[in-house]
């Protein structure tokens, strides 16, 4: 979806912003095409992404979810969020509440996805367990009776 298919409003001649998902915002996560989702609104940050102080990586990494909490945690001044409506694309579809929900799906199945890659290193590990004990315990008794 682009900005220009934006639909005109019904008054002030000014056009009415488009709703924009989850899935759009995941299109554009390059250096290159780079929009960010912040309490509810989407911003094309592409430009600005050699201006960001910390990095146009930071930038990057926050894309294609909610990007509310990153941008709140650093603590932006309000020039910079005043900086922000110069980029403003359009509406979250489903509104901040939206965008917190798609946040926290991903984080959750982000932290699945660890648990079972954590559970699986355990699972490669355990059957060496018992070979691992019977070895110190030879070792051990052997320290042991060498020294009588």
């Amino acid at each position: 979806m682009s900005v220009d298919e934006a639909v005109p409003a019904q008054s002030d001649n000014q056009p009415v912003k488009q709703k924009i998902t989850l899935e759009d915002c995941k299109l554009h996560n390059k250096e290159e095409d780079c929009w960010l989702v912040i309490s509810g609104k989407v911003y094309d940050v592409t430009e600005f992404l050699d201006e960001h102080p910390g990095g146009f990586d930071i930038v990057l990494a926050a894309t294609g979810k909610d990007a509310t909490e990153d941008f709140e945690e650093i603590g932006h001044s309000n020039a910079a969020r005043e900086m922000l409506d110069k980029y403003y694309v359009g509406e979250f579809q489903g509104g901040e509440q939206a965008a917190k929900q798609a946040n926290s799906s991903a984080h959750a199945s982000a932290k699945q996805v660890q648990a079972k890659q954590s559970g699986s290193n355990l699972q490669g590990i355990l059957p060496f367990l018992p070979v691992l004990f019977i070895l110190v315990a030879v070792l051990v008794g052997y320290q042991f009776l060498g020294k009588q």
